[in-house]
C-alpha cells in the first residue's frame, strides 16, 4: 500500500477557536499552514487517511491502534466538550496492518472499543473536518516507542506488503516539536530544544532521510519532543527519492516547537 499524499502536523489545543480564543492569534502561521495541508490532502481525493499520534495509548512493545467501527472523539478535557466528531474507522486498513505487522515482528494492539481520540489526532482532523465536501474514512494509532531507529525501515515492508488497490490514502504524523524552546515553556529551556528543531528542519530541507535518522538519542531525549516518531515514520513510509517535502512554517511562541510540512509524490515516481 503506497500513501498518496502526507504532512507533518502539531497538535495544540490552543489552535482549536473555543479553547484557544485570542492565544489562536500568536500562532496564525501555524493555522494558515493546516489550512493549506488539509487542503492539499483533501483535493487528493483520499478515501482514508491514517494518523499517527504520540498521545494515543502507550504499550511499550508495539503500537496501540484504534479498532472500532466508529471513531469519536471531543476536547471535554480542554473543556470544549461540544467540539467533537465522529469518523468511520477503515477496518480493511486495521486488519490488514495487524495482519502484515505479525509477519514482520510489530505488535498491534486494538484498543478497547469506544476508546476515544486523543488531541493528537483531534487537532489536525479539526482542519480537515472543516474543509470535508466529501466522505473520507480515517485510522489512528500510537508511534512505536521502544523500536530503535534504524529499525524504523520495517514499517515501510508492512506497508508494502498490504495489498489494498486503488485506494488513495493520506499518512498525517501528528507531533510537535521541543517543548523546551524557552523558558517559560512546558519544561523550560534546554539549548538541544532549538538545536533538536533545527537538525529535522534541515533534514528536512535537504531530503536527507540520514541526517534525520543520525540525531542523536541524548538530544532528542534533552529537546523533550514528542514528534520525531511520527515523523521518523512517515519519511520510512514516504522516501524522498519517490516524494518531495516542503516545510510550510514553523513557530514557538508558547516555548514548543509547531512544524507543518506537506509530502507529495513526485512527478514521474
Amino acid at each position: 500500500m503506497e500513501i498518496t499524499i502526507g504532512g507533518i502536523s502539531p497538535h495544540p489545543p490552543l489552535l482549536i477557536p473555543e479553547i484557544g480564543g485570542s492565544e489562536r492569534l500568536k500562532v496564525k502561521k501555524t493555522d494558515e499552514s493546516l489550512k493549506i495541508l488539509s487542503e492539499k490532502i483533501l483535493n487528493e481525493g483520499v478515501e482514508t487517511i491514517i494518523f499517527m499520534s504520540p498521545h494515543s495509548p502507550f504499550i511499550r512493545d508495539g503500537i496501540t491502534i484504534y479498532s472500532n467501527d466508529i471513531l469519536y472523539g471531543d476536547f471535554g478535557q480542554f473543556g470544549t466538550k461540544e467540539v467533537n466528531f465522529e469518523y468511520e474507522n477503515d477496518l480493511e486498513i486495521v486488519e490488514s496492518l495487524i495482519q502484515s505487522g505479525k509477519k514482520f515482528g510489530i505488535k498491534f494492539y486494538r484498543l478497547p472499543e469506544d476508546y476515544p481520540l486523543d488531541h493528537g489526532i483531534l487537532v489536525p482532523l479539526y482542519y480537515l473536518n472543516k474543509l470535508k465536501d466529501y466522505e473520507f474514512k480515517i485510522v489512528g494509532m500510537s508511534q512505536h516507542f521502544t523500536l530503535e531507529k534504524e529499525e524504523f525501515k520495517v514499517f515501510k515492508e508492512i506497508f508494502d506488503d498490504i495489498e489494498i488497490f486503488d485506494k488513495k490514502v493520506a499518512f498525517i504524523a501528528s507531533g510537535d516539536m521541543s517543548h523546551r524552546l524557552k523558558t517559560f515553556g512546558p519544561y523550560g529551556f534546554h539549548p538541544s530544544g532549538p538545536k533538536f528543531d533545527n537538525f529535522v528542519i534541515e533534514a528536512i530541507k535537504n531530503e536527507s532521510y540520514e541526517d534525520l535518522l543520525s540525531i542523536p538519542d541524548d538530544l532528542i531525549e534533552e529537546a523533550g519532543e514528542c514528534g520525531y516518531r511520527s515523523i521518523l515514520t512517515l519519511f520510512t513510509l514516504m522516501p524522498f527519492e519517490k516524494y518531495k517535502a516542503e516545510i510550510l512554517s514553523y513557530e514557538g511562541p508558547f516555548g514548543v516547537g509547531y512544524l507543518v510540512s506537506i509530502v507529495e509524490r513526485r512527478q514521474n515516481a
